[in-house]
């Protein structure tokens, strides 16, 4: 019997649905079943939880298609948002089986996490929103703009240049407090030195918006985060012509307009 028929028979079908979330390109996976016992399928092996997958929106054309996922929101993978969004993008995979028959029947990226309560018993979910695929295709291309500041993100493979792993420092935390982390390898370097770059602790990935001495201070704050972990931290740029030329040799690669005058000899008002 086709999985059409099955889905068509209220005798023969036995429903249920797969959900998969993964971290980017990286090897980290969420999965899990809305079935009444834990499903392996593709040799991987799908836990069973409260996770109800809603219909898929059908637009006036496939790029608008949208689709929400409700979950308890203790679950780990809607847990790490009550703190921050993951560091990379979420790609999700939904599929419906009847026995071992199963078939994919929505891809695409998670937009966002919605946390939600019932006021009156306090029953607390959270939704999942979904874009398809697609959804990408309705996105503005690239856009060069003009001015003194290099628009290209820092590491970009082709645009900027400048080889992530070339600069890669690593060390282990002396001391934390908060979102300030303390280690001797950030003070081999002048202040301002990891300012705009990123580190990697624990398994994850954030910003440094402060560097001064032997500190800087990451963005959003990082669970799990003490003294005596390793870590890998990468250096930030002002995206400056000098700091582009001097701290990273790569002033070839500048995309900015470095030249742009300060006056306009015309006008008694800057330009700038």
């Amino acid at each position: 019997m086709s999985f059409a028929t099955k889905e068509a028979s209220l005798a023969e079908g036995v429903p249920f649905e797969l959900h998969a979330f993964q971290l980017g390109a990286t090897s980290t996976w969420w999965r899990y079943a809305d079935a009444p016992a834990d499903v392996s399928y593709g040799g991987n092996d799908y836990t069973k939880c409260y996770c109800t997958g809603g219909r898929i929106e059908e637009g006036t054309t496939a790029l608008k298609s949208r689709t929400i996922v409700k979950m308890d929101w203790r679950n780990p993978f809607a847990w790490q948002y009550t703190v921050a969004a993951p560091e990379d993008i979420i790609h999700y995979a939904r599929y419906k089986g009847h026995g071992s028959d199963v078939q994919a029947i929505f891809k695409g990226d998670v937009l966002d996490v919605v946390f939600r309560q019932q006021s009156r018993r306090g029953d607390r979910w959270s939704e999942i929103v979904i874009d398809p695929a697609t959804a990408a295709m309705q996105r503005a291309g690239l856009v060069t703009r003009y001015g003194r500041q290099c628009g290209v993100e820092l590491y970009t493979p082709v645009l900027c240049g400048v080889v992530r792993a070339d600069y890669k420092v690593s060390g282990v935390l002396s001391a934390v407090s908060g979102n300030v982390l303390t280690a001797m390898a950030f003070g081999y370097q002048t202040d301002g030195w990891w300012t705009g770059g990123d580190i990697v602790v624990n398994g994850r990935r954030r910003k440094i918006i402060r560097h001064i001495g032997q500190d800087v201070t990451i963005s959003p704050s990082a669970p799990g985060v003490a003294a005596d972990q390793t870590f890998d931290v990468y250096p930030g740029c002002d995206h400056l012509f000098t700091t582009c030329d001097v701290k990273f040799g790569n002033g070839d690669n500048y995309r900015g307009q470095k030249n742009i005058p300060d006056t306009d000899p015309f006008s008694p008002w800057g330009i700038a």
